[in-house]
């Protein structure tokens, strides 16, 4: 068996130093990202509509993929245009959360985010989605087309809508796989990137359907909804909690 040629101090030195340059720029561009999120958070008005610290926004999986969502809507269509968080009168529990929402001439959009990575299988008639790693590692989650179709019809409810206005869309990560949901084409279920293009394609296809005082009503009214208390949220995460458990049991 041959010998392994031992490497020379020169060789060594130069690995070192490849892995040390390496190391150095994954670390300056996490940084520069952190900062450019701490700066971009500050100014986007997103704590103030959202009621969540930079850290509570920063470190929780859920709330980072609604504030990257918000900060593209808001250079797409500006701060007053979208609100988070919204809690409105539900049928099945006592409130329901839009995550966000943006009003423009040509409809409302209502986005339900699910920031998951990972292959998602699921339909529009299935109760529960699932979210696949590998065969050991499965996460089932209530389906997002029902659960944004509450908001939608909340939202109407809420505004004295007529239909079409609004269009309900549901956002998973750009990690995520979506080539396994097997869906109506009319049902829109994108990769974050592939939100922003639909958007901006519709926007330009549109037709003028909300005034400006009509839509400064609704944005009135709906930030009414916003940020509210913590007795508020904690009741909704609790019906949340017996809605689930209830579904689960009349289905066994």
């Amino acid at each position: 068996m041959a010998r392994r040629k031992k490497s020379s101090p020169l060789e060594s030195l130069t690995i070192l130093l490849v892995i040390f340059v390496q190391t150095i720029i994954i670390v300056l561009v996490r940084l520069i990202i952190f900062s450019y999120d701490v700066v971009t958070f500050h100014t986007s008005s997103y704590k103030e509509k959202s009621g969540n610290s930079f850290f509570k926004t920063y470190f929780n999986k859920g709330n980072y993929g609604e504030f990257h969502l918000y900060r593209k809507l808001i250079r797409l269509f500006g701060k007053p245009s979208v609100l988070t968080n919204i809690y409105l009168d539900n049928k099945n529990t006592e409130t329901t959360e839009v995550d966000i929402l943006a009003i423009t001439k040509n409809g409302i959009y209502v986005f339900e985010m699910k920031n998951y990575a990972g292959y998602i299988y699921g339909s529009e008639n299935d109760q529960y989605w699932t979210q696949v790693f590998h065969k050991r590692s499965k996460f089932q989650f209530y389906n997002p087309l029902k659960q944004n179709y509450a908001h939608t019809k909340a939202i109407e409810n809420y505004l004295e809508l007529n239909k079409g206005l609004v269009i309900p869309i549901v956002v998973f990560s750009n990690r995520s796989k979506l080539n396994k949901i097997n869906i109506n084409i009319n049902q829109h279920v994108f990769q974050y990137k592939n939100t922003i293009k639909f958007i901006k394609k519709f926007e330009k296809t549109a037709v003028n359907l909300i005034s400006p005082d009509d839509k400064e009503e609704y944005l009135v009214k709906l930030i009414e909804k916003c940020n509210m208390s913590a007795e508020v949220k904690a009741k909704h995460i609790e019906n949340i909690k017996e809605f689930v458990e209830s579904q689960l049991s009349s289905s066994k």
